[in-house]
């Protein structure tokens, strides 16, 4: 049987190399990460917001205790969505799980105006916006965790749409194209091998974009929707993640960008660097040149997305 715990240990991705985001055009904004309070205990975690410079370091989730993660930007750059097992009225704890639920929310670009978006008996997570910022993709835990299926809902919970369902398959971190024709998602197998898929916003259309021996995820759309960053294993099989860049029709290799570990590349909205992580943040340019840690000391981070702000708004200090 395909769990959690066997995934964690054969790809080594539900920490680090799981999630990207969609990147939508505009102005570079802020860079919102996930943040271990405690190194040693993964089920504390805040979600964080800092300038592309290194400044306005801020915490949007000091409320909670338990886990805030793989948060999300909306296309507009004024909301977040995001997963947790925070405790509250309308997620109490389940007595099996010893905590609560792991629900969808969203809140705010300051942290304020939090609201649960999903309410079931089953792990949600891996939020992503559509390009209209309507709807939300998300998998869901099923099957005893052997099992996750896409969905997509609306922000006030309801429309809810099932795309995958394929029995003891794992479907997890679907991100939207810009255009809104596709979602790119991972892909477990039952031999624990992580490989890219598309899909239309429907279900219809499931292809493979890459299928090879190596694990492919964390895919990310850049903001004209020609070309995805994504991190893989395939230098090395069961060694060290890179990132590499390909185009979306698949014409052409994909390129490799780093040189050592990184995670979960994501575009800037004017196309013109990548934020990724490695215990801390990082940004390069989309050739893999001038890498450069975002904090100017060491800070926690993972799981990064980069905040797209309007054209006709002050774009984000920046490096």
């Amino acid at each position: 049987m395909l769990t959690r715990a066997v995934l964690c240990a054969a790809c080594a991705l539900a920490v680090t190399a799981t999630p990207a985001h969609a990147t939508f055009p505009g102005h570079n904004g802020k860079i919102v990460f996930t943040h271990y309070e405690d190194p040693e205990d993964e089920s504390t975690t805040d979600i964080y917001t800092v300038s592309p410079d290194g400044r306005h370091l801020r915490n949007l989730t000091p409320d909670s205790p338990t886990s805030d993660d793989f948060a999300s930007w909306s296309p507009d750059g004024r909301m977040i969505a995001f997963w947790s097992t925070r405790t509250v009225p309308s997620n109490p704890i389940v007595p099996a799980l010893g905590r609560s639920d792991q629900e969808i929310f969203v809140m705010n670009a300051d942290g304020s105006g939090l609201r649960q978006v999903t309410y079931n008996s089953f792990d949600d997570g891996g939020p992503d916006w559509s390009p209209s910022g309507d709807r939300l993709v998300l998998h869901r835990w099923l099957d005893n965790d052997s099992q996750a299926d896409l969905f997509t809902v609306r922000l006030n919970g309801t429309g809810e749409r099932r795309l995958t369902h394929t029995v003891g398959v794992v479907d997890n971190y679907a991100v939207w194209s810009p255009d809104g024709r596709e979602l790119v998602f991972n892909r477990a197998d039952n031999e624990h091998e992580y490989d890219l898929y598309t899909i239309r916003p429907d279900g219809s259309h499931q292809r493979a974009l890459l299928e090879t021996p190596a694990n492919e995820s964390s895919a990310d759309w850049s903001p004209d929707g020609q070309r995805l960053a994504f991190t893989t294993d395939a230098a090395m099989i069961g060694g060290d993640w890179h990132i590499y860049v390909m185009r979306r029709n698949g014409s052409s290799p994909p390129t490799r960008l780093t040189t050592t570990t990184a995670y979960n590349p994501v575009w800037s909205p004017d196309g013109r660097k990548l934020v990724f992580n490695y215990d801390q943040l990082f940004t390069m340019r989309p050739d893999g040149s001038r890498q450069r840690a975002v904090l100017p000391v060491f800070f926690d981070g993972h799981h990064p997305d980069w905040q797209t702000v309007p054209k006709h708004e002050r774009a984000e200090d920046d490096d």
